[in-house]
This record gives structure tokens, sequence and C-alpha cells, in this order.
């Protein structure tokens, strides 16, 4: 596929479900549920859609980690416990899914979306200071989360809010900019290992972040605290229907 092959609809299709994602991952996160199926329906195969979908999130993240450092949310030093381990994880599960064969692939992606849809109604309890675990349960836990987001990413931001709200108890701005600062630097390498396998396409990828980038702008300036519950639903049907499509039900 090159890039010519960008249509006039699946161009309207890439900026309106980037809109939506952006919008929607600044009021709960999951943007790539629908990402991922905006660009598998713009007629890309599943391992080149999973692949393409970085640049968004590469955009989208490091607009968002700017913003954060501009209101004075700064959480680098806090970042360092976690990150080195989901970087670690992120490469080797981005190496795997750009040797996976596509056919197994379409599979593991149909499943894996399926499945994420729990985090979509799950929240997350903090433990006490207290009763939080030792500070080496985070490796293991954010090591096993960036091995996740290399490999899909889709969902990985509901999994880093769990893990660090829980084991760390911060509050939800901080919880966010380290959430959206750790998914900025390690998809970065991903996104160079899915290049040198030949599976991003740049042109659909940018007009996808295009997208991202605006509906983050608005969904921060409105502030809209209400219709996540019926953006929920939106996700459920858009990933039923991507299940459905890569095992084969529809074309």
């Amino acid at each position: 596929m090159e890039f010519s092959d960008l249509n006039v609809l699946q161009l309207a299709l890439l900026l309106g479900a980037g809109v939506a994602a952006g919008f929607i991952n600044t009021l709960a996160g999951g943007g790539s549920l629908l990402t991922i199926p905006a660009l598998l329906f713009a007629g890309l195969p599943s391992t080149v859609a999973n692949a393409t979908n970085r640049v968004a999130v590469v955009m989208q993240t490091a607009v968002a980690a700017g913003s954060f450092r501009q209101k004075g949310v700064f959480v680098f030093r806090e970042s360092l416990p976690m990150l080195l381990p989901a970087f670690i994880g992120s490469v080797i599960g981005a190496l795997v899914a750009a040797e996976i064969d596509p056919q197994v692939f379409d599979i593991v992606l149909g499943v894996v979306l399926i499945l994420m849809l729990g985090t979509l109604f799950f929240k997350p309890t903090a433990f006490g200071p207290d009763e939080r675990p030792a500070a080496w349960i985070g490796i293991p836990v954010f090591f096993v989360i960036g091995l996740y987001g290399g490999f899909i990413q889709a969902g990985v931001g509901f999994l880093l809010i769990a893990g660090i709200s829980v084991l760390y108890g911060f509050d939800l701005v901080k919880t966010n900019a380290l959430k959206v600062l750790v998914v900025a630097l390690y998809s970065l390498f991903a996104l160079g290992i899915f290049a040198l396998y030949g599976q991003v396409l740049w042109l659909h990828g940018f007009v996808l972040g295009l997208g991202n980038v605006a509906g983050a702008l608005i969904g921060v300036r409105f502030a809209v605290s209400r219709g996540s519950g019926a953006i929920r639903w939106v996700i459920v049907a858009a990933v039923v229907l991507t299940a459905l499509k890569l095992f084969g039900v529809f074309g």
C-alpha cells in the first residue's frame, strides 16, 4: 500500500476517528480502541494498522506531556521507576509484533481488543499509605504493561492509570501526566522499531495524529465532565465490529 492510497473517504475517516480518540483520551482513555479500527476499515492490514497507530500516539502524548509541563506538572523524576521497565517491555513487545505472522496477529488483535473492553469499566482503588506494596513490585508490573503497549497499545492508558494510582497513590492530574510521559517516551522507540520493519504508513499516521491532537485540545478546552458513559458504548460497538472483521465474519 502506498501513500497515494489515502483517498478522501479514508482521510475523513482517519481525521474523524483521530478527533474522537483525542477527545475521548481527555475524558477517560482508550482512544486506540477507535483509531486501530479506523485504520483497519481504511484498508490497512492489522500489523500495519498497529504500527501506523503509533505515529498518532507519539504526536498526541508529546503534545499532552508538553501541556502538562507548561501547567507546572513536571513528573520526569517520578516517572523513572516505571519508565525503564516499561521501555524494556515495549521494545520486546514491538519486536514480537513486527515479527508475528499477520494472520496470527489478526486473531490476537481481535481477542485482545475484546478483552480490553473490560478496562473501560474498571475503576482502580489505590492502597492507603501503609498498605502499598514494596517499590520493587512496580518493576514487573510496568514491564508487563510496557510489553503489552509495545505489542498492541490499545487500552494501555487504562493499565498505566491503574498501576500508577494503585501502587503510588498520586492524584488524577499527576497520574495522567505520568501516563502520557511514559507512553510518549516508550512509544517513540516502538515506532522506530516498526519503521525499521517498514510497517508504518506515515501519511495515514500523520493524518490520524492531527485528529488526535485536535480532539485532545477540544477536550481540554471544554473540560467536559459528562457523557463518558455513552462514549464507552461507542467504543464497545467499534471494537466488537472490528473483532468480527478480524475474525473473518465479514469483509
